[in-house]
């Protein structure tokens, strides 16, 4: 399994700032609200960083209840029912290649499932095309950079989407 924390591209295609939680979990809402069933979308970044935060936004906008989103570290995946049913992977606790094919993660892409992974590099090589790569920096204790990486034409898409919403882009 890779476990390199850089991007396939050398720029992001699209860098969005935030600067408190809320703007984050605005940002995540952008981002459900361009997703379209089947979307691969690959979170990485430090610890604390935000992947779930910015998870539970995207929640929001595919009609999941706030606070239902908690980080699946613990129990690695976990289903949500919204207008688009997603799958929110933890990828840090995955060790080996078998532990991703037990999850079935192909099929349920295919029947129109969306997943969010966390910690995606660790398993990238394992999984279908990532559609929509974020990497979350944190530069200081309270704001973060969102760095869009578009892989395939249904995450261009999604990346056309959020920059009409002009997210107060870096």
């Amino acid at each position: 399994m890779s476990t390199n924390n850089t991007m396939n591209s050398p720029t992001p295609s699209l860098v969005v700032h935030s600067d408190s939680e809320s703007k984050t979990v605005e940002i995540g809402k952008a981002i459900g609200n361009s997703m379209t069933a089947g979307s691969l979308i690959g979170l990485n970044g430090t610890l604390g960083a935000g992947k779930t935060r910015l998870t539970q936004g995207i929640g929001e906008s595919l009609g999941i209840v706030h606070g239902q989103i908690v980080s699946p570290t613990f129990t690695i995946c976990v289903p949500h029912e919204g207008r688009i049913p997603f799958l929110h992977l933890d990828a840090y606790r995955i060790r080996t290649p078998e532990e991703v094919d037990e999850l079935g993660l192909d099929e349920m892409l295919e029947n129109g499932v969306s997943l969010i992974v966390e910690w995606v590099d660790l398993i990238k090589t394992l999984l279908p095309d990532v559609d929509l790569e974020i990497q979350i920096e944190a530069p200081t204790h309270d704001s973060r950079d969102f760095l869009f990486f578009a892989n395939t034409d249904n995450g261009k898409q999604m990346l056309d989407a959020l920059e009409t919403k002009n997210l107060d882009q870096s």
